[in-house]
């Protein structure tokens, strides 16, 4: 049986580290393992020529049965970049199985996946280590894993989009545009998580000083953190309006109306209701608290390392029916059974301990969607996709559903 690996190689990730699968000056190296063809194919992302062939030969080789894998050599953005470039060029996600080499900052996609949160990128005398790490991509569990889409709209006359952009060696807030315009839905698709709350805020003010590296990028994160512990932040309460679930799977953010027919999850505390959504202060179900986050997770590790939140906080249900808070039905988190998770965090204390003492947070939702979040009016809340940070001015809605791409990931095989 041949094998054929595509590795894509984002040269800037990990303060440059990744490129050293660049420098081997061979565009194909080819050879036996364990009695096993192999060939691999390097990629560099920067070169826009190399990505379209290697895509190509990648459907090529699906075609004639050869077992294609494709492995990433970046950070969790890097993933989600070389799936959209699948999806352009119509590979067969079925039958093209991907890992990652992690040389990201969070690298939580690697993490669950069982490859650890950091390599060192030593390819070894005569690539040595590298066909080692081949000989673990051959041996590794192939598992189901759920993309999910996220299509956020802001206020037709003064809503928008901001986020951070390096700007020559200055990195700026910008307003997002399309086709000269202020922008005024966000659409994107999502692997690992999305929070609206304070740890956005926290990421948005990081991304104005992110470095070239992995280490110092920690510390400027961990200097943000204390800075936003001193000031207000708006919280759940204060930001969001409400949260449903809709009837039918195929509705469109802009097929929203008051008559698309929906379950309601939660509304929170002082709810000013917008004229053009369906009420939420007939719902017997609040939110108790007041989270700093809402945070919804595709898979068990957040922000570089913390780990299983939904798991550890069973029997906390933030969610009450009139007086008495709900019973804890939910089951255990799986990145490819169709769900996805919502959990709330009370503090920014709680939030930081979570990844040292476990059980900080509380659930308050698991379904297969699709999920309605309305929002207050006259706020301007920060959220992150996937550890990319924008904030919203003026949002009005957040339509969160399942992809219709599903993934094939290799999973680290246990000794």
């Amino acid at each position: 049986m041949e094998f054929a690996f595509f590795l894509f190689v984002n040269p800037t990730s990990g303060g440059n580290r990744a490129g050293v699968y660049l420098q081997l000056d061979a565009e194909t190296i080819k050879f036996n393992l364990n009695q096993k063809p192999i060939n691999v194919y390097f990629t560099s992302l920067h070169q826009r020529d190399q990505v379209e062939m290697n895509l190509r030969r990648i459907k090529e080789f699906q075609q004639r049965n050869v077992q294609v894998r494709v492995i990433v050599c970046g950070g969790d953005g890097t993933v989600m970049w070389v799936v959209d470039e699948m999806h352009k060029h119509g590979v067969d996600y079925s039958n093209c199985p991907i890992g990652i080499i992690p040389f990201g900052t969070g690298n939580d996609f690697s993490r669950v996946l069982g490859w650890g949160g950091d390599t060192d990128g030593d390819l070894g005398a005569c690539l040595r280590n590298f066909k080692q790490q081949i000989s673990q991509w051959l041996n590794a569990k192939i598992h189901d894993f759920d993309l999910w889409e996220i299509n956020i709209t802001v206020d037709a006359q003064t809503g928008s989009f901001k986020r951070i952009k390096k700007q020559g060696d200055l990195f700026q807030k910008e307003i997002l545009q399309k086709d000269k315009d202020v922008l005024k839905q966000l659409d994107k698709r999502m692997s690992n998580y999305f929070s609206i709350g304070v740890d956005a805020r926290i990421g948005f003010g990081f991304d104005k000083k992110r470095t070239q590296s992995a280490c110092c990028n920690k510390c400027v994160y961990f200097c943000e953190g204390l800075k936003k512990m001193c000031l207000k932040n708006p919280t759940t309460n204060q930001v969001i309006q409400g949260m449903q679930i809709l009837k039918e799977q195929n509705v469109t953010i802009e097929q929203i109306t008051a008559t698309v027919p929906t379950d309601i999850l939660f509304k929170t505390k002082g709810v000013n209701t917008r004229e053009d959504q369906q009420p939420l202060n007939e719902s017997k179900f609040i939110l108790s608290g007041d989270p700093v986050t809402l945070l919804c997770l595709n898979i068990p590790s957040y922000s570089g390392g913390a780990g299983a939140i939904w798991d550890n906080c069973r029997g906390k249900v933030a969610v009450k029916e009139g007086t008495q808070k709900l019973q804890d039905k939910f089951v255990n988190q799986d990145f490819g059974d169709g769900k996805i998770e919502f959990v709330g965090f009370n503090s920014m204390i709680g939030m930081a301990n979570e990844r040292f003492i476990h059980g900080n947070a509380v659930r308050i939702a698991q379904g297969e969607g699709p999920f309605l979040i309305s929002f207050k009016k006259n706020v301007s809340p920060y959220f992150q996709i996937d550890g990319e940070y924008f904030q919203a001015v003026n949002p009005t809605l957040a339509l969160l559903k399942r992809s219709p791409i599903r993934i094939k990931v290799l999973m680290k095989a246990q000794n």
